[in-house]
């Protein structure tokens, strides 16, 4: 088969209204695939990827998450929008140098400790029966 669905997604939490472009990819080289693509960069090992596009002066961006259907669990899917969430805020952080290096999409192991204790909270709720399964 082969393809990505294209699922666009916004939020006017911060003011204004911040968009982020979702691919689903019916398998993981296909996602892969199309990351490398992207940015020329290897993902081998990779179960989801968030990039951007961004303005000449880095002061705007568009996420672009790239998921496969294989792994959308909420461990994946919060890691990845944790990213874009990160660097649509971290935009709005101006020109200070110590905010902007840590609210980038680049920032992993802040992505990992939000992913992790969101997974755990939703099986926790699904566990005491909050959600229905």
């Amino acid at each position: 088969m082969g393809g990505a669905r294209l699922i666009r997604v916004s939020s006017r939490a911060l003011g204004h209204r911040s968009r982020v472009r979702v691919y689903v990819y019916d398998t993981l080289e296909e996602l892969r695939s199309a990351a490398t693509r992207f940015s020329g960069e290897e993902f081998s090992n990779a179960a989801g990827v968030t990039q951007l596009y961004t303005n000449a002066d880095d002061t705007e961006c568009l996420p672009v998450i790239r998921l496969a259907r294989t792994h959308l669990g909420s461990t994946v899917v919060s890691h990845e929008m944790h990213h874009a969430a990160a660097a649509l805020y971290g935009v709005t952080t101006g020109r200070s140098a110590r905010a902007r290096s840590h609210l980038t999409h680049y920032n992993e192991p802040f992505a990992y400790l939000f992913s992790d204790l969101f997974a755990r909270l939703v099986d926790a709720l699904y566990r005491h029966g909050y959600y229905e399964t």
